[in-house]
């Protein structure tokens, strides 16, 4: 510090005055770059999301309406766990999906794998399913492909006690 009071005191007044602007400068040149312009930029990059987060928001809300439906519907377990596999082959072809495969694991379990589906048909067809053979799903694992809204499934339902 007393090196900085040293250089200052030996400067000529016009010489301080011009150290004074230039100090100025570039202070406001460093207060611009490290807080204005990021803030206008973030404020910029956030106006042109808006559009497509509410839009996210509104299809969100139509899917939840769609839940609430079908969770509104009274459950039917119309089949035995012997029938099971072929109902369940049904209501896939009847939603417009297959199965890679479906591998009974016992009496009242089945291990079903999907390959490149859409998940939002995926997800009413599971949605339906539990509603209408009352089965479970004890086991999900999704997996994102590249394609948008493509995934694998794996997925384990039990059948309801008969």
């Amino acid at each position: 510090m007393q090196a900085l009071k040293a250089f200052w005191s030996e400067r000529a007044p016009r010489e301080k005055s011009i150290l004074s602007l230039l100090a100025i400068v570039v202070g406001a040149g460093l207060g611009f770059v490290l807080l204005i312009e990021p803030a206008a930029t973030g404020i910029g990059q956030l106006e042109r999301s808006l559009p497509q987060s509410r839009s996210q928001a509104a299809a969100l809300g139509a899917l939840l309406g769609e839940v609430k439906d079908l969770k509104s519907r009274p459950q039917v377990a119309t089949v035995s766990a012997q029938e099971a596999r072929g109902a369940i082959e049904r209501s896939l072809a009847a939603a417009g999906i297959q199965a890679a495969r479906i591998v009974p694991l016992s009496e009242v379990d089945l291990q079903l794998r999907f390959s490149d589906v859409p998940y939002d048909t995926w997800s009413v067809w599971l949605a339906q399913t539990e509603r209408e053979l009352g089965a479970r799903a004890t086991h999900v694992l999704a997996t994102a492909k590249a394609t948008p809204g493509q995934v694998d499934i794996e997925l384990s339902l039990h059948l309801a006690g008969r």
